[in-house]
């Protein structure tokens, strides 16, 4: 009898633990379907890109009345983010403010809907710490940023940004989010807008989607470059960031250069020396026409803007050979980034001198140069032919923006060189 009881009590214990592994399985199956879902739709995500850029400028075009498109592009501005016509980037007044970011608590509790599970219990507490663990780009650290703190557009002349200090991370987990979050809320019914509701984030920014000073920002520096030909023609050039090298914009058009404002190096100073529009555009001609190595802000070293290419920017800049002019700042709707738009016009001669050695492919993607001789590139036709037949569903807002606005001040930045310092 005795034996009875112990071979019925071991039988027992052998369903308890067939029981809780199959349970466990069942948690590790739960745990796996969202990671995977999370992959599945941040690939929805880049698939339906245009498409969600126009279904979210038009919500936020409703939204907020004063917003307006770029030419027709789903690149977004108001009146008060922009001067009334081109300026010199060096009349851009910078200015550094020493303050913690703000926390927007109701906005991280809303960018978690989206997160996937990292394990039974939990959800992954960041989208960074989520896309870096399932779906990490080739390019993907944590560096220090400068954060838009403020922007006053309202002096034409002399218009004025406040940077704080911020962190990458800061972006992803806000703009990527928001952006991943109108991509699930559209997944079923792709054509039709979804209710705000559906879109808790985004709700929360749809009275002021850009709240500078409510949330993080960290704007990029948008550059459409222009090669000017002594008898006034212009053709321009594109970055394809290429999917799985990139955090942000995979597999889209965008202008070259292009970068965050952000420190080159580790220096607690370097602020004093990086927060600076025209160094920022520098650096990323350095990086993605010459193909150096990105001044990444990890080590003690400063940049020498004494040396090449620096030095060749800032002589042509000085003689009048190469214009920079500032349009204003936009906002991409989708994820609800900021970038202050700019135009570079360089003469043919100076820019083949400097971009002699120009290369195909960098870090990021390919340039599209349009024809190759000897190293040298040429563009693409600054005219609205070309621009209409670039493949609209793949151009990223900034991009499609600045060619429009191009469009539309092409005579001005065609002209004749001033021989002024811009």
């Amino acid at each position: 009898m005795d034996v009875e009881i112990w071979v019925g009590l071991l039988g027992a214990l052998a369903a308890v633990g067939g029981v809780y592994y199959a349970w466990r399985a069942l948690d590790h199956a739960a745990v796996e379907q969202s990671r995977a879902s999370f992959v599945k739709e941040r690939t929805d995500l880049r698939q339906r890109f245009s498409q969600l850029c126009e279904m979210a400028a038009d919500m936020h075009v409703l939204a907020h009345p004063s917003l307006e498109r770029i030419g027709g592009t789903s690149l977004l501005w108001e009146e008060a983010m922009r001067p009334p016509a081109p300026i010199p980037l060096s009349a851009v007044v910078v200015e550094w403010q020493d303050a913690l970011p703000p926390v927007n608590l109701p906005l991280q509790q809303a960018a978690r809907h989206c997160l996937p599970k990292e394990s039974k219990a939990h959800r992954y507490e960041r989208y960074s710490s989520a896309m870096g663990a399932l779906a990490r780009p080739t390019l993907f650290e944590d560096r220090p940023s400068f954060r838009l703190a403020h922007a006053d557009w309202s002096d034409p002349g002399r218009p004025r940004l406040v940077f704080g200090i911020g962190q990458y991370f800061d972006l992803i987990d806000q703009n990527e989010a928001v952006a991943h979050e109108l991509a699930v809320a559209t997944r079923r019914k792709p054509e039709e807008r979804p209710p705000w509701r559906a879109v808790p984030m985004r709700r929360l920014l749809a009275d002021d989607p850009l709240l500078l000073e409510g949330r993080v920002v960290l704007p990029a520096v948008g550059t459409l470059t222009l090669r000017r030909t002594p008898d006034g023609q212009g053709t321009f050039f594109l970055l394809y960031r290429e999917a799985g090298h990139v955090a942000t914009g995979e597999g889209t058009y965008g202008p070259i250069p292009a970068g965050m404002v952000q420190p080159a190096s580790f220096s607690p100073l370097a602020h004093r020396q990086d927060l600076d529009l025209w160094r920022t555009v520098m650096r990323e001609y350095n990086e993605e026409l010459l193909g150096a190595p990105e001044a990444k802000g990890d080590s003690g070293t400063e940049v020498d803007y004494d040396q090449p290419p620096y030095s060749l920017l800032n002589a042509a800049l000085a003689d009048g050979s190469l214009r920079v002019w500032c349009l204003g700042m936009a906002l991409e709707p989708l994820n609800l980034a900021v970038c202050l738009l700019t135009v570079a016009v360089f003469e043919a001669d100076t820019f083949d001198t400097i971009f002699a050695e120009a290369v195909e492919r960098n870090e990021e993607g390919l340039v599209i140069s349009g024809p190759r001789s000897n190293g040298t590139i040429t563009g693409l036709p600054l005219d609205a032919a070309s621009i209409n037949a670039l493949p609209s569903s793949r151009m990223s807002s900034p991009a499609a923006g600045l060619l429009q606005l191009a469009l539309q001040h092409r005579e001005f930045l065609l002209s004749e060189p001033d021989h002024f310092q811009a």
